[in-house]
């Protein structure tokens, strides 16, 4: 809904997932992506060999969309594609096209690799609903936001509340 408004307004916004399931991208495109780790996959992992029109795939209201994916379960560490996407689509200046770049990471699993692209941003703006569990991993985000804002210009800009009307957890945590 944020990429969506936010394109409508004439920004130029790009969103990234990085969830097995596809649920971040999915609902912009109407289909399952390639995801970042399939593409390399196919190109033996020359990243030199993929292209952003490789990754990169038109979504509704002109949202554009990469999927990051990952590894099956037990079988290797998502952080480490995320912190790989950062990687692919920075040196493939993808990064510079556009006003917006939103990332759907999992909150509660803030690694070095799902923080990645907090070295990139100059703003983190957390999206969470009244739940423990989700002000949970909105602290954890927070706690990423503050240790890379020692080396980086970034900012905690707030937290939107999603699908709530309940607020009374929300504001205890503020």
């Amino acid at each position: 809904n944020i990429s969506i408004a936010l394109a409508r307004r004439g920004k130029k916004v790009l969103q990234i997932g990085c969830d097995p399931k596809h649920d971040s991208t999915f609902t912009l495109t109407g289909f399952l992506i390639p995801t970042i780790i399939d593409t390399l996959q196919m190109k033996d992992y020359h990243y030199e060999d993929v292209w952003p029109e490789d990754v990169i795939h038109k979504g509704y209201s002109g949202v554009d969309c990469v999927e990051a994916g990952g590894p099956p379960a037990g079988a290797g560490c998502g952080g480490y594609v995320v912190g790989e996407t950062v990687k692919l689509l920075k040196e493939s200046n993808a990064f510079y096209e556009y006003d917006i770049i939103l990332f759907d990471v999992l909150g509660d699993v803030a690694c070095g690799g799902f923080a990645a692209p907090l070295n990139y941003a100059d703003y983190c703006i957390i999206i969470t609903d009244n739940g423990f569990d989700a002000l949970f991993a909105a602290n954890r985000i927070a706690a990423s936001v503050r240790e890379k804002s020692q080396t980086h210009p970034l900012r905690l800009a707030g937290l939107v509340g999603n699908r709530t009307s309940d607020r009374d957890l929300i504001d205890k945590y503020v």
